[in-house]
């Protein structure tokens, strides 16, 4: 279990409204935008409280950064024809499109499907002759006069409808949305990755991703997968990964929601551009965050007692359901997940008994997983299970991962490498640089009485 000489300290984000943060106009040269932004809630007895609220946060912010907006809520299935229709029919040439939608959404078949305000599930046929399909989107914008379409879709939410017996839809199995195809100079954002669901906002005014990326809007210079990328670092961060915004860019160049001083459609960007930035195919910002990228890459000492104290928390309170949940998570390549797995297993270990080998084992084994994906609080799980195990091969394995978590800065790793080169070599020197990174790290552990790590054994 993990094993810290900081203490818990949870991790408080603590967000300035968005609409409080959008002040600054576009400049009034900048003209040839217009938005589309649609917000379906009243579904009845699988209403979504927020996504009327989320569509207005977005017309405003969008508003503000100069865009012609137009707002639509509650849409039954001919109105979002209607709506999609005359949008697309008023661009004129050259524009730059913006899509929002909020609200339930789903795939039947890989084909995606936005749920209007009337919508009544009997079967997946029906589903294909009274949802919306995305594909509808595509075309229109296609036929368009726009230069630049971005369609946004916080629409993978929970099960809007339970299947009612004798009824069974396979694909209900497989919520979420599905990866879709778009026309050259198209971005396409999703608030989950294919097949996943996203958090709601229950108990929240506004859902994370929406929150999150009106605050994005009002930042100047921002070039849109640059923004996209950022949103999806931020969610995942927010959610401790359990939600893993995606999107697919075809943009031929540089596209700002809230364009820099100067800056006018067509001209070549500002500043270079990275090799990352600069490509054009699907899973652009993909799925999981890994390596130097990750949103965990910068967090501080009190940002990492806070992640570690849940994950324990997480892992002790696990029933069967959240097991199964955090499988599944894994599988799709959340690293908090394996390593809460991981935990989880250890606990099992504690217990004693014969399957006590067993469940150290599937702990090593899901700590490795997401070790291998640079996550550092398992590089260092690993790295301590290791160097228990007394052999000189594992013992060097053991440092190798603890020296890779601790260059991400995660105070645990940071503490155990100064004990070994301690104990290795019991200086006074060595003592004084054990001494200080406990200090640098964060004093707080210390007050809450924590054990030692497990590298002592």
């Amino acid at each position: 279990m993990m094993l810290r000489l900081l203490g818990v300290f949870l991790l408080v984000l603590a967000w300035t409204p968005a609409q409080a943060q959008v002040k600054t106009q576009a400049p009034a040269s900048i003209t040839n935008r217009y938005a589309l932004v649609i917000g379906n809630g009243d579904y009845g007895t699988n209403s979504l409280p927020n996504t009327r609220p989320d569509a207005r946060l977005i017309a405003d912010s969008l508003r503000q950064a100069g865009f012609d907006v137009t707002l639509k809520t509650d849409l039954t299935r001919s109105g979002m024809f209607d709506a999609t229709r005359g949008f697309a029919e008023r661009l004129p040439a050259g524009a730059s499109a913006v899509v929002y939608y909020a609200g339930h959404g789903m795939q039947i078949k890989g084909e995606n499907y936005l749920l209007p305000v009337d919508m009544v599930v009997t079967g997946e046929e029906g589903v294909k002759q009274r949802a919306f399909p995305l594909q509808a989107l595509h075309e229109r914008l296609a036929l368009s006069k726009s230069a630049v379409n971005v369609m946004i879709l916080d629409a993978c939410r929970n099960n809007p409808f339970q299947p009612v017996k004798p009824v069974k839809l396979r694909s209900y199995e497989n919520l979420g949305l599905a990866p879709s195809s778009a026309a050259r100079g198209t971005l396409v954002a999703y608030s989950t990755a294919p097949g996943q669901l996203a958090e709601d906002g229950s108990g929240r005014r506004h859902s994370i991703y929406t929150e999150t990326l009106a605050r994005l809007l009002a930042q100047r210079g921002l070039p849109a997968e640059t923004l996209f990328r950022t949103l999806s670092d931020q969610v995942r961060r927010q959610t401790r990964e359990d939600q893993q915004p995606w999107f697919e860019s075809s943009l031929a160049g540089d596209f700002y929601f809230l364009p820099p001083p100067g800056w006018r459609p067509g001209a070549p960007p500002l500043t270079a551009r990275s090799s990352a930035a600069a490509g054009r195919s699907r899973g652009i910002g993909s799925i999981g965050s890994t390596g130097n990228d990750a949103w965990y890459r910068d967090m501080d000492e009190s940002d990492w007692t806070g992640l570690d104290h849940e994950l324990e928390a997480r892992a002790r309170a696990a029933d069967s359901n959240e097991m199964a949940a955090l499988r599944r998570q894994a599988g799709k390549g959340n690293v908090v997940a394996m390593t809460t797995l991981g935990l989880a297993a250890l606990q099992d270990a504690e217990q004693g008994g014969a399957e006590r080998r067993q469940a150290r084992a599937q702990a090593k084994g899901w700590f490795l997983k997401a070790a291998r994906l640079g996550f550092p609080v398992a590089q260092t799980e690993l790295g301590e299970m290791l160097y228990a195990d007394r052999t000189a091969q594992a013992r060097e394995e053991a440092l190798g991962w603890l020296e890779k978590a601790a260059q991400a800065r995660y105070p645990r790793a940071r503490i155990d490498l100064a004990q070994l080169r301690m104990q290795q070599n019991p200086t006074p020197e060595a003592v004084k640089a054990l001494w200080g990174t406990i200090m640098d790290s964060n004093a707080t552990m210390m007050k809450q009485g924590k054990m030692q790590p497990k590298t002592g054994q």
